[in-house]
């Protein structure tokens, strides 16, 4: 990132303040400097590479209650003015936001240690070296059975800087390496997906690796036949999670979501079971390489390890300052009015992939993958189906044996998946998909549950 950038984005810091503290009661100004990459590519070609930089502040504006958030993407000293003559437009009309109460009064403090495991120097200087990256991981998919393969490729580096009307501000960087392959054969069912994601290079991430695993589910996949519809076992890969039991703690358990009467767990109490004892989940934005791992939140509170289920036992909601209790302190989940989930984190088990499929007594399917995740309601337990894609098989012979299947959708509830896990594999994978769910990364096992309904389409 350039010094010309940073010094362009501190004035810009500046003149907002200055124009701001006129009219304002409180303010967050947020600045953001980004230099991302993309590299596309299928058929054995490079389709798209390219670089953007972004520049952005992310205002939000409160006086005497009544709020607004805007960004700023053009930040000419010009478009800067005007656009804040507007807010103070806005804010006159506005309504009173009940569920802003304030912003942390007190001086926080935040762990810069954190700044080593979010940004890597090699990330930030990949360039070239990417292209590498993506074709050795397309040879090794392609040696692994596969005859096509498509996909993308995200790197790159962001700073953030950040300061309040309360005199709290900080600021880090980090870098980011999101890696998606997935594997086609000749035959049009027979496919495999693969993801590798981390901030650092060396540290949880292998390109080639997701590759491999791509191929080989694809290769595995050939000759499927349609299955029949019943109750299985289902062994879920850690993305699926995303989609089937990861929403829990980064949706169900905001606070704000809550209070929106949008959560599937609207009548649960702090103390419910609402799992298996062997489900522990954490918000956690202080994890090591995580995606949404960060040293403070948009209020400039320090990221916490937030426990919300606890051996199957609900424990608490993530939350931001205004929407805590009194007696309850931010999780450090800000967004200001609307609290977010960092990175979702299960507790992982002893099982190996090989024992899971081993151990399971009923008729097991292996599912790699899901999309089109669709709720009949958000009320309790919150009703879905799913649609596996990618490689899906029938366990046979405690796992000797992979059949593979297709055309079946799961059908089922958020309170039945959880209750129903029963084991655990002893691995964690960070994940972080597109079309996710819980929208937002998750570090989640191989996970066995038990009596799912699978329905097909058609006849």
């Amino acid at each position: 990132m350039s010094e010309e950038k940073h010094e362009i984005l501190v004035e810009s810091i500046d003149r907002v303040k200055k124009n701001i503290t006129k009219f304002c009661t409180d303010w967050v100004i947020k600045g953001v400097l980004k230099s991302q990459n993309q590299i596309r590519f299928s058929e054995g070609k490079i389709d798209i590479n390219k670089n953007w930089d972004e520049i952005r502040l992310d205002l939000f504006l409160s006086k005497n209650r009544k709020t607004i958030e805007i960004s700023i993407n053009d930040i000419r000293p010009a478009v800067i003015e005007d656009t804040i003559i507007y807010c103070e437009k806005l804010l006159n009309v506005a309504k009173i936001n009940r569920y802003f109460k304030r912003l942390p009064t007190e001086k926080l403090k935040f762990s810069v240690d954190i700044q080593n495991k979010i940004f890597d120097e090699k990330v930030a200087n990949l360039d070239e070296n990417a292209i590498d990256l993506v074709e050795k991981a397309t040879e090794a998919s392609i040696k692994e059975g596969a005859k096509r393969v498509a996909g993308s490729f995200f790197f790159g580096n962001s700073q953030f800087f950040l300061e309040t009307s309360t005199g709290n501000e900080g600021k880090y960087k980090k870098t980011n390496l999101n890696f998606r392959i997935r594997a086609f054969a000749e035959d049009m069912y027979a496919t495999g997906e693969a993801l590798s994601c981390s901030t650092h290079l060396d540290n949880n991430f292998n390109a080639i690796e997701a590759g491999k695993e791509a191929g080989s589910i694809c290769k595995k996949a050939i000759g499927g036949k349609k299955g029949k519809p019943g109750i299985y076992n289902i062994l879920i890969y850690p993305k699926v999670s995303t989609e089937l039991q990861a929403p829990t703690p980064a949706l169900a358990m905001n606070t704000y979501i809550k209070k929106m009467g949008l959560s599937w767990l609207i009548g649960k109490r702090v103390g419910d079971k609402i799992a298996n004892e062997i489900i522990s989940a954490w918000d956690d934005g202080t994890i090591g390489y995580g995606l949404a791992t960060s040293p403070f939140d948009d209020e400039c509170a320090p990221t916490k390890k937030t426990l919300l289920i606890d051996k199957g036992i609900l424990k608490q909601y993530f939350t931001n300052t205004s929407l805590s209790r009194k007696s309850q302190e931010s999780t450090g989940n800000a967004g200001i009015t609307m609290p977010r989930p960092t990175n979702t984190v299960f507790a992982p088990g002893d099982c190996s992939l090989e024992e899971l499929m081993e151990i399971s007594e009923k008729p097991t399917l292996l599912i790699t993958s899901t999309w089109y995740t669709r709720y009949q309601s958000y009320a309790p337990p919150g009703v879905l189906s799913s649609l596996p894609k990618d490689g899906m098989f029938l366990i046979k012979n405690k796992g000797k044996k992979l059949e593979p299947v297709r055309e079946l959708r799961i059908n089922s509830d958020h309170y039945h998946m959880l209750e129903n896990t029963t084991a655990l594999g002893k691995e964690l994978k960070q994940v972080s998909t597109w079309l996710s769910t819980s929208g937002n990364p998750v570090f989640a096992p191989f996970m066995l549950i038990q009596d799912i309904k699978m329905t097909t389409g058609t006849k």
